[in-house]
């Protein structure tokens, strides 16, 4: 049975390690006979939360017109999200 994945890149640049290896699982994901799609954060308009609770009351809508509202539709759509992130590990 197909799934819908999402792949959400969050590497700081395109081809970087982080989105290299969310291209490989997407492949292995579609080789496998699923939907795919890959959103790469960083071309997206995303702003931080202003607390107005308007997302919580007559019909959900967040105040603030941003490319979030796209990606959550997307999210919720999804059967399988992946998150690919830069992660810098310094002792």
């Amino acid at each position: 049975m197909s799934k819908k994945v999402l792949a959400l890149s969050a590497s700081p640049r395109r081809g970087g390690n982080s989105d290299l290896l969310c291209d490989q699982f997407m492949l292995g994901a579609k080789e496998s006979g699923n939907q795919v799609e890959k959103i790469f954060l960083r071309d997206k308009e995303i702003n931080y939360c202003l607390a107005f609770d308007a997302c919580q009351g007559n019909g959900g809508n967040c105040v603030q017109k941003d490319d979030m509202a796209e990606i959550l539709d997307k999210i919720m759509a999804a059967d399988v999200i992946v998150m690919a992130h830069l992660f810098i590990f310094t002792p």
